[in-house]
């Protein structure tokens, strides 16, 4: 792994050093913040409280970045604690103009985003950023099709950092799966914990925190970011490293926001999205990351690395799902093996260049196919 990229385990002042292009970015101090009479406004929602460092630290520093970006064109309104439709519903609300920017997860829909679960296959990919690269390098070819195809454009595709198990008892190798509940995303992350002999709950983080809290599930697996924010931590004492997996978070964009917006403004906004998705995954899913682990140690939280030989375990139990996968595929006549491809080349690609250099990359050098432009 390129040491300039985001460690699993970096302290918070290994990623301030490493984030610096990003916490640039959403520094507006002193800047103008004007807001013309005849801005159009840009409302994004999100189950996530509104005191989550992904609102504090990302999402509300960069509404005012693209504020700024278009000299007071576009403001933005943030609800957020699901106050404006439920997790689940977030298609709907982008068809129905009730909001403009949400999450619609394809970790939470297998069957209408197959496609994106690629994106969850064990072991792939080496940090959040250059998935978060990955992904929206490759969308354009791979995944557009499915969410288009449900009447939404797409906003901005974020990785996760790698998803942790939060648990009760110790979980130090695959014999301690077995037979376990636990709360995850639906998909790809769900086949995984099957494949390795636990009992997979597909569940979005406000559910997963519920069940765990009730003793309903034996372990949570999610980022260490998320599982501080929505406070599952707080029943856990355990946490177990593997990199096993992370998931694809993406957040939908509505026609009726796009159309309002003139060809310029369109190309402003696609600007800000692609260089928002890598704040997103380096900011939050890293910093706060690092931060969440100071706060779950100071919990008297126990940290279990999963040494390489049982890594190997575990790779070796999971041999056969990216196949599984790759022949489903077929059937459903996507290009897999192809697709496959693309990703290990592209993750290739992408690992060779430091966080600050995929930051300054998507801000620059924007992708222009992922929303229509014209």
């Amino acid at each position: 792994m390129n040491p300039l990229q985001i460690g699993a385990n970096d302290s918070v002042e290994d990623l301030i050093s490493k984030t610096a292009s990003a916490r640039k970015w959403l520094d507006t101090t002193g800047e103008d913040l004007t807001v013309k009479a005849d801005a159009i406004t840009l409302r994004v929602s999100a189950h996530i409280p509104g005191n989550s460092p992904a609102v504090k630290d990302v999402f509300e520093p960069a509404f005012k970045r693209l504020q700024i970006m278009t000299k007071g064109a576009i403001q933005v309104e943030g609800y957020w604690g699901g106050s404006l439709h439920k997790e689940r519903e977030g298609i709907d609300a982008l068809i129905n103009n009730v909001t403009d920017m949400c999450p619609v997860y394809s970790a939470w829909d297998a069957k209408i985003f197959p496609a994106a679960q690629s994106l969850s296959l064990p072991f792939i990919f080496p940090s959040a950023e250059v998935a978060t690269a990955v992904s929206e390098a490759l969308y354009h070819d791979y995944f557009k099709k499915d969410f288009e195809s449900n009447q939404i454009l797409m906003g901005r595709l974020v990785a996760t950092s790698e998803y942790n198990l939060f648990s009760r008892e110790p979980m130090n190798c695959l014999d301690d799966l077995i037979g376990k509940k636990i709360a995850c995303s639906d998909g790809m992350e769900f086949d995984i914990y099957q494949t390795l002999g636990a009992i997979p709950v597909g569940c979005s983080t406000p559910e997963a925190k519920k069940k765990f809290a009730n003793k309903e599930v034996d372990a949570v697996s999610i980022s260490d970011s998320a599982a501080h924010t929505a406070g599952i931590f707080q029943d856990a004492r355990y946490r177990t490293s593997a990199n096993l997996v992370r998931v694809n978070l993406e957040y939908g964009l509505s026609h009726h926001f796009w159309n309002k917006l003139s060809p310029d403004l369109k190309i402003i906004v696609n600007q800000w999205l692609r260089a928002l998705a890598q704040a997103g995954a380096q900011l939050f899913y890293g910093l706060a990351g690092a931060r969440a682990r100071v706060a779950f140690k100071e919990a008297g939280m126990q940290f279990i690395d999963i040494n390489q030989e049982e890594i190997e375990r575990w790779n070796h139990k999971l041999a056969g799902v990216q196949d599984q996968y790759s022949n489903k595929m077929k059937a459903l006549g996507y290009p897999s093996d192809e697709m496959i491809h693309a990703i290990e080349g592209s993750t290739k690609h992408f690992s060779q260049y430091s966080a600050d250099e995929l930051f300054e990359n998507a801000l620059n050098h924007p992708l222009t196919n992922i929303t229509p432009l014209g």
